[in-house]
């Protein structure tokens, strides 16, 4: 059992008022603020795959403390044995901020090249300062700096040798995708840690090619199945009602943030030429798209109701928007394959989350979960950004779906138990320099 400091931009818990307005609401509230305490109104639990999985992966550590991001937020709260503490940043960092790690995700989704400001990196450099110096507040009883993703490479430097630092990397790590600067820039950062995991072969592979030093570990990204609740037909029923589905026709899902890294316009194409179907489209904004307002979600989202309508699909299409866990388990349940199109995408989690319950899955050969799929087995990979193989494997699919229902079988290789043997080992690996095991 490890002590662990998780570092994540997106919170495990996301907060629909500031602390301004929940001290106005209920008066003097000391820190932490037990959100058991609160209305239920008032926050709500991330949808997001980073801090989904490490709230499955916090059960495993004897004690676990979290440092998000979390604009206007209180500076403490604490959420079952959970402890959680957020950095906050003035407007004008925080659009900075936005801007370069945007600039990162752009360049390694393939999407466009960024011109990095000296400003913009300032203010990353700040966020990453103000969540070094909370996490190095527990030092004394911290066994591991666990820190995730792209938006805090600069605290493997930071925290330095006060204790092991492991990077989860989680979006791709295609060096071909990068600009020279913002490779060289990568690079540097991943070698301040003790070691640095990537999700998919894909990544690791990407990461030998670019020469990094140091230890880097493929493992699997992860949910817990045991979180997922058995649905009644009852549920199902609510469900087809609710979204006008009719008795007949099949139900083809696509649970992702409005992004346009997504690619739910390569989905809407392909229902022109798959029948008796109806796509749903489930999610909303990301937390940059709505805490730090960047505002791109809401574009996406009317450029592809723009799109449906363009190319008389819309009564194929329904845009769910975000929907609690109970409602998304009952979506799940009532549809008969998911979709993952994205163009790229560094894992794909809501595959997995079909799986649970017994769903083919078909997905981009850009997801670093197609390096999972067994065509024919539990699902297939179609070429990304092909509309045309999609909307073929997707007649493939309807016309049986329960052939290709083998999923559960694979779900062992990205559930929490499995995947925290192998970050088990990589943390007893760095604990061994600083003399903790």
């Amino acid at each position: 059992m490890f002590s662990v400091a998780i570092n994540t931009q997106t919170p495990p818990i996301r907060f629909r008022y500031t602390y301004r307005d929940l001290v106005d609401k209920y008066g003097f509230l000391s820190f932490p603020i037990d959100v058991s305490l609160l209305d239920p109104s008032d926050y709500y639990i991330s949808v997001g795959g980073v801090a989904k999985m490490m709230l499955a992966l916090s059960k495993k550590f004897n004690k676990t403390r979290w440092v998000s991001l979390g604009p206007g937020y209180p500076p403490e709260v604490k959420y079952k044995d959970l402890n959680i503490y957020f950095v906050d940043l003035n407007p004008k960092d925080l659009q900075g901020y936005t801007r370069f790690k945007e600039g990162i995700y752009n360049e390694a989704h393939g999407l466009s090249k960024y011109d990095i400001q000296p400003e913009d990196y300032i203010a990353y450099a700040t966020y990453n300062w103000l969540s070094a110096q909370k996490l190095l507040e527990f030092y004394k009883d911290t066994d591991i700096y666990f820190i995730n993703d792209f938006q805090q490479l600069l605290i493997g430097g930071i925290i330095g040798p006060s204790a092991p630092a492991v990077l989860w990397y989680h979006i791709p790590f295609v060096p071909e995708y990068l600009s020279h600067k913002m490779r060289e820039f990568l690079i540097r950062t991943f070698e301040g840690f003790d070691g640095v995991i990537v999700s998919t072969k894909r990544d690791l592979e990407g990461m030998l090619r670019a020469g990094i030093k140091g230890r880097v570990k493929q493992v699997y990204p992860f949910i817990d199945p045991q979180e997922y609740r058995k649905v009644s037909g009852q549920e199902v029923m609510k469900v087809r009602e609710k979204y006008g589905i009719k008795g007949d026709e099949k139900i083809v899902t696509v649970v992702a943030r409005m992004d346009p890294m997504k690619s739910q316009d390569v989905a809407i194409q392909a229902m022109k030429y798959v029948n008796d179907a109806k796509l749903l489209l489930v999610g909303n904004g990301s937390f940059t798209s709505g805490a730090l307002g960047t505002g791109k979600a809401n574009i996406w989202a009317k450029k592809l109701q723009a799109l449906a309508e363009q190319i008389n699909v819309k009564d194929k299409v329904v845009f769910t928007g975000y929907v609690p866990d109970e409602e998304l388990y009952a979506i799940y349940e009532a549809s008969d394959v998911i979709v993952l199109p994205s163009n790229i995408e560094g894992f794909g989690l809501t595959v997995c989350e079909g799986w649970v319950y017994g769903k083919p899955a078909i997905v981009s050969s850009g997801a670093g979960i197609s390096e999972l799929i067994i065509d024919g087995g539990n699902g297939f990979v179609f070429k990304r950004g092909d509309y045309q193989d999609l909307a073929d494997k997707l007649n493939t699919v309807l016309k049986d779906p329960d052939k290709y229902s083998l999923g559960k079988e694979t779900l062992r290789k990205c559930s929490v138990d499995s995947s925290y043997d192998y970050l088990k080992e990589v943390f007893i690996d760095v604990m061994k320099d600083y003399g903790k095991i």
